[in-house]
Order: structure tokens, then C-alpha cells, then sequence
């Protein structure tokens, strides 16, 4: 009986703890991070074998970048490119590696919603104090447009 009910108060403890750290409730506070890209906003000539990268000034959660960025053929309504990501310099570098090649000649965007959770990696964005940090992209590189959502721009391959 009594490991019953330790089983029940630690899976309790566990759920407290998980609800607690992916919280985005009242108690969330918002940072304006600066913000690098490559390739640039407006970029021509872009090597088809080039990854996407961003350079935050502050780490980032791997987990909220991968749900809030995409890389759209052609503008922001386009097919969506697959892809994956690859993080560094302390999860203040991401890195967007598409599957294949990119086309030649074509246009693409690049879009990253706000709401990113500052953190370190993947589970590293929340406390039990409730205080959390998301990211509003409104320092953005020369070139990218705000969005409703978030922050994009556009490059375009070479033949």
C-alpha cells in the first residue's frame, strides 16, 4: 500500500513538474533577441547546397525553433521544404539543413514565428516560478519583413 502511494504522489510530483516547465501562461515575459541570418534577406545567387542559419544573442529552446520555423518554396503561403535542424554555439546557433538540394532559380522564404522560448536545448525553457521567456522578433537583420506572426525574408538560388 504504502508503494502504491508513493507511485501515485511521484507520478503527481512528475505531472506538477512537466505542467509547470511548458507553461506559457500570464507569467511569461518577452525578450527582443538581435538576430543574424544566411542566407541574407534579399540574397541572389544562393548556392543550392546552402544551409539556413540564425545567430541569436541569447540561447534558444531546440524544441519551440523546430515547431516555429519554416522554409517555404516561393513566399510565405508555398510548399513547405523538408528538413532538419542542427543547433550550436551553446543553442545560439540554428542551422536548417534541407533534405535535397534547393532548386535552381527559385525563390524561397523563410519564416520564424515568434514565440520562441529562450532556454538551453530541448526542455531548458521553463521554471516552477512560471517566469518564461519567449522571443518577439522585433530586432530583425536589414531586409526582413515583421510579420502578424513572427519575422521572414527571401533569397533566391542560382542556376
Amino acid at each position: 500500500m504504502k508503494a502504491r502511494l508513493l507511485t501515485i504522489v511521484t507520478l503527481l510530483a512528475v505531472g506538477v513538474v512537466a505542467a509547470c516547465s511548458n507553461s506559457t501562461e500570464p507569467g511569461s515575459t518577452t525578450v527582443t533577441p538581435s538576430v543574424t541570418v544566411a542566407p541574407a534577406p534579399n540574397a541572389m545567387n544562393v548556392a543550392r547546397s546552402d544551409t539556413i542559419s540564425m545567430m541569436f544573442d541569447t540561447p534558444m529552446d531546440s524544441a519551440s525553433c523546430r515547431s516555429r520555423f519554416t522554409l517555404h518554396m516561393g513566399d510565405s503561403t508555398g510548399v513547405a521544404v523538408a528538413g532538419h535542424m542542427r543547433f550550436g554555439n551553446g543553442y545560439q546557433r540554428m542551422l536548417f539543413v534541407p533534405d535535397s538540394l534547393l532548386r535552381p532559380g527559385t525563390r524561397y522564404f523563410i519564416h520564424m514565428r515568434d514565440s520562441v522560448m529562450v532556454g538551453n536545448g530541448m526542455g531548458g525553457m521553463g521554471t516552477m516560478s512560471g517566469q518564461h521567456q519567449m522571443m518577439m522578433f522585433t530586432r530583425m537583420p536589414a531586409g526582413a519583413m515583421r510579420m502578424s506572426d513572427g519575422m521572414g525574408w527571401s533569397f533566391t538560388t542560382g542556376s
